[in-house]
């Protein structure tokens, strides 16, 4: 968890000198200011993104002691059973999806890369909303 925002932290620095390079270069290289709009709009993002880092981080480090209390309980037999059922409940969904997609094809072209997308995305969608279901009526 030390390291959780460097990521975010790194990529609103780059877009930031993305910026600078952007409107240093352009600037010079046409002696105007149209050619640095893009680099304004990169130096916008970056500043936003430095912004969602720093706050995100502060708001991490104030809730660090009750995140830590939430994931050190034990793993007791609720959670076992929610995550038993929402996988059920997920590949019973992955299956009905696969047959329709298989009847579909003999009609409709489809991609081999658009149907596993489809299937990727409906297989985490499922996946979530059974969990949130199971953890609230369990």
């Amino acid at each position: 968890m030390k390291n959780k925002f460097r990521e975010l932290y790194l990529c609103s620095f780059a877009m930031i000198a993305l910026g600078f390079f952007e409107i240093f270069f352009n600037y010079t290289e046409t002696n105007t200011t149209e050619g640095s709009y893009s680099g304004i709009l990169y130096l916008f993002v970056g500043a936003l993104l430095l912004v969602f880092a720093i706050t995100s981080h502060v708001k991490f480090n104030t809730n660090r002691k009750q995140l830590e209390r939430e994931l050190s309980k034990e793993y007791d037999e609720r959670d076992d059973l929610i995550e038993g059922k929402a996988a059920h409940f997920t590949i019973s969904i992955l299956m009905i999806v696969t047959i329709l997609m298989m009847f579909l094809s003999k009609w409709i072209t489809i991609p081999t890369n658009t149907a596993l997308m489809i299937i990727i995305v409906l297989t985490l969608i499922t996946s979530t909303l059974a969990k949130k279901y199971y953890n609230h009526f369990l």
